[in-house]
């Protein structure tokens, strides 16, 4: 081997070695029984807290107590190389009832590649944080659908530049009974026939740009014809808010509220005088 030659491979080698300590996972190298031959030093600390006595020969070993499956996956795995798993989650601490120190590893993210025969390729990864983030964004998206579902007597309508509906959801259909085919539709729909025209309703939309909103109470049809007491108000969606041919070149909200029952409970009974 010429110097050359020689030094090239020595500089490979060191850059080799330079990725393995920068990288921000863990990277072990193994054979196909999991007997570790290379690994960075975050491999360690992840593999730490998890390995029995605290000594680190190999993978699977390590991993034996609370992730057995890692093993059989490789061992069913019969190409000659590709990726066995990418993104196994491991729970590390789910069976323990000691309190987990703050900062500690709670999930680990592990990916396992056969690079031939008898070379697998760990890929190891802390995912606490984005498993904590997406448990709370989940939490968080079912507490909103809960109380949307509870919240019977309101229905969201979104409405393009001309006031035509441009989306669809559940809460209108369970209001007003519409189905899907209420898109593109003038939101005039929602009104008695002869109480607005497109006229009007596009003097409305630019009333609502100019004042920020819109609230007003009266009668509303649904699918079926029967009329009920609501509220509407409409609010444009931050656009442009500018005018264009005439009509407004922005989006809305509309928000309808069935009022009927609140509407009959404030109303007075009729007085009746007794006949002498």
């Amino acid at each position: 081997m010429t110097a050359d030659a020689t030094a090239e491979l020595v500089a490979e080698h060191e850059a080799l070695i330079q990725f393995l300590y920068l990288a921000p996972v863990g990277l072990v190298q193994a054979d196909a029984g999991g007997n570790i031959s290379l690994m960075n030093p975050l491999s360690v600390q992840l593999l730490m807290p998890v390995a029995h006595g605290g000594c680190i020969g190999n993978l699977f070993d390590a991993f034996d107590a609370i992730a057995p499956e890692l093993r059989a996956l490789t061992d069913a795995f019969d190409a000659p190389n590709g990726v066995i798993c990418e993104g196994h989650q491991i729970f590390l601490h789910q069976d323990s009832t000691v309190p987990v120190k703050r900062g500690t590893p709670e999930v680990l993210s592990v990916s396992l590649v056969k690079q031939g025969e008898n070379r697998l390729m760990a890929v190891i990864h802390d995912v606490t944080e984005q498993v904590r983030r997406e448990r709370l964004l989940r939490q968080s998206n079912a507490m909103i659908d809960t109380i949307l579902t509870n919240i019977s007597d309101y229905a969201v309508v979104s409405l393009d530049r001309r006031g035509h509906v441009s989306a669809w959801n559940d809460s209108i259909g369970r209001v007003t009974g519409f189905g899907t085919s209420l898109v593109g539709q003038p939101y005039s729909v929602f009104f008695p026939a002869g109480a607005t025209t497109a006229s009007g309703q596009l003097a409305r939309l630019r009333e609502v740009v100019a004042n920020g909103w819109q609230l007003e109470q009266g009668n509303r049809v649904r699918a079926d014809g029967s009329q009920f007491w609501s509220s509407a108000m409409i609010a444009p969606l931050p656009e442009t808010g500018v005018q264009r041919e005439g009509e407004p070149d922005t989006a809305y909200c509309m928000i309808l509220r069935d009022i009927s029952n609140q509407r009959a409970a404030a109303t007075p009974a009729p007085t009746t005088t007794a006949l002498p």
